[in-house]
């Protein structure tokens, strides 16, 4: 999208200077508090991490309190000083202004008694330019309202003349002195046109401003009471004098002395008026998730890096930015927005201070990709802007949405006026739908053996986590040097710098090495077998918090890594062959290892080979001997011989050797036989010490000998031209369950192929009124492979079923949807 203006919320942070993000403890690595949780890479905005160390998916909330968290919103004023959200002046009692914001309606803000009315005003900074549809404002009860005042905002663009003051708008005003009622909710209408079903205004800035007061007479008060009063509350002292007919004329106190008993009126006493203000609180439509994402990249020291990103981002409707028209050949000039994660949204604000676009048109995208490697988006009708408006929104029902694209469209005659845009603001609720957290690298000094991953969490319906690693003993280590604006500059331009102050940072950052494997596959439960390769010196974890509803979402507070001492310092492997193979037809295989040790290794004197799919392997012999003596076929055997030969399933072979392996330079070679059902069947080989319970050590793929060229544990076939479900077969088709141990059970033989990891296969035996009378479902870890139903002619029960013909029917699923199903009919006959 060459030309296209690209915001990315994508920044990963902690990455320099951070805390490590775990701890090693003993023989376990542990990341459970907050720091810790804080120092993994994630996308901006999109978690929550408490103070014990719980994390959990942001919660995007409507109809917010724009004042609660004011505070956490900055900017660089004008000046260069930075302003903080929260209260921006006060014409009286500056501080305890505060205590209007606080969420705490027992304390509250009380102007100086001695200062002017005009100066008993108040004005609240949001931090950010949000949509406000309602203004509270609540006085305590210990105290009095205040008697007459107006409620004022404004989006925080000057006013025109020499004062440059904001420009503030009233949204409401008491004009009828008020002594009882303590809570006023104000509605926030738009105060310029706006589309139909659009409400609120812009709001920076809300001012409460005092425009009368009773002073010295807040309220009468008995003489007793006066007397008890204190000096600060004891308010004016009225002295009336009473006229033949009844009329009271007010005097001064002097004057009364000296009046004649008949013509004395009534004294009246007056506690002083106590006007305090407990909360402002502003009702918004919520968080605008545009502006939490991108505050972090303002903090970039290189203006022109993110100048557009600070004009439609900042939060700030007095900062805007001239849009282009897009150019659909192109495909310049929209404004694309990476929010960094999916949040669930219903609606998305475009603002503009003045001029807004007049034919305009929005798409999002939840992140997925199409065949061409592109986003699929969803496409808004194009609008029509001719009143004007300066607020536009596309409202839908809440969807989950990582990118937003803005296009300013070529209406005729349209292209050479002016189109501005402010913000672009979303809005929505829910639980962030995919949290991914990276830890930093993990390292431990030394090689160790991963065992098992433990965490605890938190997972309610609906939700799900997911826990992968990886490993691996080698780094890249990148320097980059910085001048003293933050740019990105050479080590040559660094070093001539002459003036050392002109020299910025030097940031050395450390990434995985090309040997690090590739991520693991995920964990289903705590507790489980290390699945990267090991020992290893290094490792890191990656965690991924999802959620299909909304209103839910999954948290971990801890994880574990448990490790150990290796059995042997390196143990390496390799396959042959590894291509050209015909797929579900039986091929040998050997398999080269070697152990390399140290000389505190425990060793070894068991061994497992495995395979990734559900195939069965056939042990053809073992060798050992040195890299020629098996090249040339002169190894040692050693099975059949003196290992002992054990296959607890059809894919996993066991060795064991008569004694403990502790040291050589021995090389092995395991010969087998098998057949191939995937694009990319992975072999493993595992070692085990009977001494030391509880430790496998995976060999690694790479170089051991001569003898093969492959340096990998991968087999590749073509299966491109073959189906998934192949090779079915029933027999006998006339079955006779008596008892007598000839055909008392049919079979139902099938070969599943290309389909990776755990699969559940839905089988069952059918009458021919379609009803289920045998359920013979299974599920499996590695789905491909031979697989073999066995049915003895009785249902769920244990029932012998009536003579006749039946349904045999088995079928799966598939992450593309479901793949090919078989039915096979079967007589029954007794």
């Amino acid at each position: 999208m060459r030309g296209a203006v690209v915001i990315a919320a994508v920044l990963l942070c902690a990455v320099v200077g951070a805390q490590e993000g775990y701890e090693l403890q003993g023989r376990r690595v542990l990341v459970e508090s907050a720091p810790q949780w804080a120092a993994w890479q994630a996308p901006l905005g999109v978690h929550e991490i408490e103070d014990d160390g719980v994390v959990r998916p942001r919660f995007l909330r409507a109809n917010t309190n724009a004042v609660a968290d004011a505070a956490s919103f900055s900017r660089v004023g004008t000046e260069g000083d930075t302003l903080i959200g929260g209260i921006s002046g006060a014409g009286s009692n500056f501080a305890s202004a505060a205590n209007i914001i606080d969420g705490d309606e027992t304390t509250f803000w009380e102007p100086d008694a001695e200062d002017a009315v005009e100066s008993w005003f108040v004005e609240i900074d949001l931090g950010r330019a949000t949509v406000v549809q309602q203004i509270a404002v609540r006085f305590v009860a210990e105290g009095d309202p205040f008697l007459k005042f107006r409620v004022m905002v404004s989006d925080g663009r000057m006013a025109f003349g020499k004062s440059r003051s904001k420009q503030f708008f009233r949204v409401g005003q008491i004009n009828e002195p008020n002594k009882d009622q303590r809570e006023f909710v104000f509605d926030v209408e738009p105060l310029r046109p706006v589309p139909a079903g659009v409400t609120g205004e812009v709001v920076q800035f809300v001012r409460i401003d005092a425009i009368d007061s009773d002073g010295a007479r807040g309220a009468e008060v008995a003489a007793d009471e006066y007397t008890f009063l204190s000096p600060a509350d004891q308010g004016a002292v009225d002295y009336f004098r009473l006229t033949s007919v009844g009329r009271e004329i007010p005097v001064l106190s002097e004057t009364y002395d000296f009046l004649p008993a008949a013509e004395r009126g009534p004294v009246r006493y007056y506690r002083r008026e106590r006007p305090r203000l407990a909360e402002v609180e502003v009702i918004a439509l919520g968080d605008n998730i545009v502006t939490l994402t991108q505050r972090a990249l303002f903090e970039d020291q290189v203006f022109y890096s993110n100048f557009l990103r600070r004009q439609l981002t900042d939060g700030l409707h007095s900062t805007f930015f001239d849009l282009k028209v897009y150019d659909p050949f192109g495909n310049t000039n929209q404004v694309d927005m990476d929010l960094g994660a999916k949040y669930w949204i219903n609606k998305v604000r475009l603002v503009s201070p003045q001029d807004p676009p007049v034919a305009y048109q929005m798409r999002v995208s939840d992140g997925s990709i199409n065949p061409a490697g592109g986003l699929v988006w969803t496409n808004f009708d194009e609008r029509l802007n001719p009143d004007s408006f300066l607020q536009l929104e596309e409202a839908f029902p809440l969807r989950e949405i990582r990118h937003i694209e803005v296009r300013r469209l070529d209406l005729v005659g349209s292209s050479a006026e002016r189109a501005t845009l402010s913000e672009v603001q979303a809005y929505g609720e829910g639980y962030v739908s995919e949290v991914k957290l990276t830890s930093p690298l993990i390292k431990l000094g030394q090689t160790r053996i991963f065992s098992t991953v433990e965490w605890q969490s938190l997972v309610p319906p609906g939700t799900s986590l997911e826990v992968r690693t990886r490993s691996g003993d080698d780094l890249l280590i990148v320097t980059r040097h910085y001048d003293t604006f933050g740019r990105e500059i050479t080590e040559e331009r660094w070093t001539n710098l002459r003036n050392e102050a002109h020299r910025g940072p030097v940031v050395v950052e450390e990434f995985p090495g090309p040997r690090w494997s590739s991520w693991s596959e995920v964990y289903a439960e705590s507790g489980e077998a290390f699945k990267s390769p090991s020992p290893r010196q290094m490792v890191q974890v990656q965690l991924r918090l999802l959620s299909r509803d909304p209103l839910r979402a999954a948290q971990i507070s801890s994880l574990q890594l448990n490790f150990s001492a290796p059995l042997v310092d390196q143990a390496t492997a390799e396959i042959w062959p590894v291509r050209g193979l015909e797929p579900g037809q039986e091929h040998d295989f050997t398999l080269y290892w070697q152990p390399r040790f140290a000389a505190s290794n425990p060793g070894f004197d068991q061994i497992s080979l495995g395979s990734s799919a559900s195939a069965p392997l056939q042990l053809v012999s073992v060798h050992s001997g040195s890299d020629l003596a098996l090249r040339l076929g002169a190894g040692r055997p050693l099975w059949p011989g003196e290992l002992e030969m054990s296959q607890p399933e059809p894919s996993l072979l066991k060795l064991a050797f008569p004694s403990v392996v502790r040291g050589g330079e021995t090389v092995y070679a395991i010969r087998f036989r098998t057949r191939i059902f995937l694009n990319s069947t992975v072999f493993s080989l595992s070692l085990a010490n009977s001494l030391w319970p509880g430790i496998l050590q995976v060999a690694s793929e790479g170089d051991v000998g001569t003898a093969s060229a492959s340096q990998s544990l991968v087999v590749i076939a073509d299966l491109r031209e073959t189906s998934l479900l192949t090779d079915q077969a029933v027999a006998p088709r006339i079955f006779t369950p008596n008892g007598d141990g000839i055909n008392d059970e049919t079979v139902l033989s099938f070969s599943v192929f290309r389909l990776n990891g755990p699969s559940v296969f839905v089988a069952g035996v059918y009458d021919l009124a379609g009803r289920k009378v045998r359920d013979l479902s299974f599920a499996l870890e590695r789905a491909s492979g031979e697989h073999r139903l066995v049915w003895d002619g009785r249902n769920d029960w244990g029932r012998l079923l009536e003579p006749g013909v039946y349904l045999l029917h088995v079928g799966f699923n598939t992450d593309s949807g479901k793949a090919p199903s078989f039915t096979a009919s079967v007589s029954l006959v007794y």
